[in-house]
């Protein structure tokens, strides 16, 4: 009798953990649980200068998409939208590890009307490459991404100034 309670004790044991590792196994797998921090800014550049000067302008109430897209394919396999704060920065949650995709963020919807065309060349691109995955080797969960920028359709009148202080030359289409 008491060969049968050890025996049907230790099949009992031996299947609870086999039910353990496999959803364990299972979580691990799939990504659950993993949450990223992706974190940005939104400015309106009024000199079309297509970088960040000090007279860009911080844009609230802009709108932004994180999406991730599978590698082989190109698909959409997760998207996520958000919208900047007062002080035109944007915080998006990302859920799931997405090692084996890319993932950026793009701008979607300008706050300003004459402060809405999307940079398209440049470092500036429509889409801003993250990494969304600890497996390479960055282990915090936080994600900064570099400066989204809408043009303004005309320059400012004080950009020449900037551009003079930064000793910089602006192309052809930039002439307030």
């Amino acid at each position: 009798m008491e060969n049968r309670i050890h025996s049907a004790l230790l099949i009992a044991a031996i299947v609870a953990l086999v039910s353990v590792l496999g959803v364990a196994g299972a979580a691990e797998k799939a990504g659950a649980g993993e949450k990223f921090e992706v974190t940005g800014t939104v400015y309106c550049d009024v000199c079309r200068a297509k970088f960040v000067t000090r007279v860009a302008e911080r844009m609230p109430g802009a709108k932004v998409r994180l999406e991730c897209h599978n590698i082989t394919d190109g698909k959409s396999t997760y998207s996520v939208d958000g919208e900047t704060d007062a002080n035109g920065v944007y915080h998006i949650t990302a859920e799931g590890d997405h090692e084996d995709e890319y993932c950026g963020i793009k701008p979607v919807k300008s706050s300003k009307e004459d402060c809405s065309e999307i940079i398209k060349d440049g470092w500036a691109k429509e889409f801003t490459r993250i990494t969304l995955t600890t497996k390479n080797g960055m282990v915090k969960k936080t994600r900064n991404v570099n400066p989204i920028l809408y043009l303004k359709s005309k320059p400012s009148a004080v950009c020449a100034e900037v551009f003079k202080e930064l000793h910089y030359i602006p192309g052809e289409d930039i002439h307030p």
